[in-house]
């Protein structure tokens, strides 16, 4: 990125970004285009034409359905625009969650923003009311300390302009500079979203970019703006909170690096609550030995190393490039007598010693064979820890994806949850910390 970062609003888009409302807002545009006797349309084409206001989204529909004969030159067709625009509005603002739910992660990334003292904002062309009731039936509306709409008045009761314009982020940055009695520059700020016109307005005002590609915008138009970083989904940034938000020498600290790199080239980390938690658990347990499956690019064995001089690391990554990244890492923070990294198949690979705790993080779809392979590394009092056991929420709520992968995977996380609670071996203790943390330790 090149530059000083210290990010302290967090604007966010709200269909694709922040919820997944496409089918909800195409199933309310088919049935008005029915009411007024037009051809409905493909749910997946409609939600295509979102992204640019209420009123696009039924332009275009009515386009479509007549195989663009429908314009607003003549007073009829006017009229009937206003009529299937009124009839959409007042529909959906009737049934704006039947099947829209929060991507995975949202509330929690919510939840962390407001706790590191962040100023969070939605941006959005979508009808503000109908936005806001979406987010109070969610749940999540005290999350925000401003929504900023098509129909919100500026500060002098003048019309804001819809994205990509930048009277959004003005008008942003004046109401929390009166609200809060802070000064805000657009460095300061950070547009999240999922289409062209998101990633578009950020520029536009000046300030840091970031693209969710799982959204239901045109991932590839969304890309071809060059946001400054993208992810599948918006809640992949809570990782990265502290390194954007400093800034001089602190944000040059070793573990800060790590996660820029991390960041930029979509390494997966740990979350900062699941990496205390084990941190306090290693010292307050005396871990001398610790056995991590999944190294990265070193973050993690890098934090526990600096836990002690006493503590002595083993590490095995199966990608290339991360073991090349995390050699780099471990000779950067001169742990090389302390910190060993094995390039391999952690189910194939042969590791010797006994091992105070055995970190698996790897492919979550091998947990139960990473378990069972491992175990007998342990020392006499030793624990196995897993990370990640609540994907995002989807292991608790599987509706929160549509993707068949995803499904399948989090099904294995779910068997893995189940193999731990059943072992007769091995007594397990489960921790809503992080991306959800499990402790398992003989009988």
């Amino acid at each position: 990125m090149g530059k000083t970062l210290s990010i302290q609003v967090y604007v966010f888009d709200c269909d694709g970004t922040i919820i997944d409302s496409g089918e909800d807002i195409a199933d309310c545009v088919n049935a008005s285009l029915k009411h007024f006797g037009y051809w409905q349309l493909d749910t997946k084409e409609l939600i295509s034409f979102t992204g640019d206001g209420a009123k696009k989204l039924i332009l275009r529909a009515l386009c479509r359905s007549t195989k663009n004969r429908f314009n607003l030159e003549s007073e009829y067709n006017k009229q009937q625009f206003d009529s299937v625009f009124k009839y959409y509005l007042d529909l959906y603002h009737s049934n704006p969650i039947v099947k829209t739910h929060l991507y995975a992660g949202i509330r929690e990334l919510l939840r962390v923003l407001k706790a590191k003292n962040k100023r969070v904002v939605l941006l959005t062309n979508k009808p503000i009311d109908i936005a806001r009731k979406i987010f109070e039936k969610l749940e999540i509306l005290s999350y925000f300390d401003l929504l900023i709409g098509p129909e919100t008045k500026d500060l002098n009761g003048g019309e804001i302009k819809m994205k990509p314009e930048t009277d959004g982020f003005y008008f942003a940055k004046e109401f929390l500079q009166k609200e809060f009695g802070e000064t805000y520059t657009k460095e300061n700020f950070v547009m999240i979203g999922d289409s062209d016109v998101d990633i578009m307005a950020g520029k536009n005002f000046g300030c840091m970019t970031v693209g969710c590609r799982a959204g239901i915008a045109n991932s590839e138009k969304m890309l071809a703006q060059n946001p400054d970083l993208s992810f599948s989904v918006a809640s992949e940034i809570e990782k990265f909170i502290d390194v954007l938000s400093k800034d001089g020498e602190e944000g040059n600290s070793a573990s800060s690096l790590i996660k820029d790199y991390a960041m930029k080239f979509e390494v997966p980390i740990m979350q900062d609550e699941g990496s205390d938690f084990i941190c306090e658990y290693i010292k307050e347990h005396g871990v001398k030995s610790i056995l991590e499956i999944g190294t990265a690019i070193g973050y993690s064995v890098v934090r526990f190393a600096k836990l002690s001089p006493d503590i002595r690391v083993t590490s095995i990554e199966i990608d290339e490039e991360r073991y090349k990244e995390a050699v780099k890492n471990v000779e950067k923070n001169a742990l090389t007598d302390r910190i060993t990294l094995i390039f391999g198949d952690a189910l194939t690979a042969e590791i010797t010693g006994k091992f105070d705790l055995i970190f698996i993080d790897a492919a979550k779809a091998q947990y139960i064979k990473f378990f069972e392979k491992y175990k007998k590394n342990l020392t006499e009092k030793g624990v196995i820890v897993s990370d990640n056991l609540s994907f995002h929420g989807m292991v608790e709520d599987l509706s929160l994806t549509n993707n068949y992968s995803t499904k399948k995977l989090v099904k294995k996380i779910r068997k893995y949850i189940e193999f731990l609670k059943g072992n007769e071996e091995f007594e397990t203790e489960f921790f809503k910390k992080g991306d959800g943390i499990s402790i398992s330790k003989r009988k």
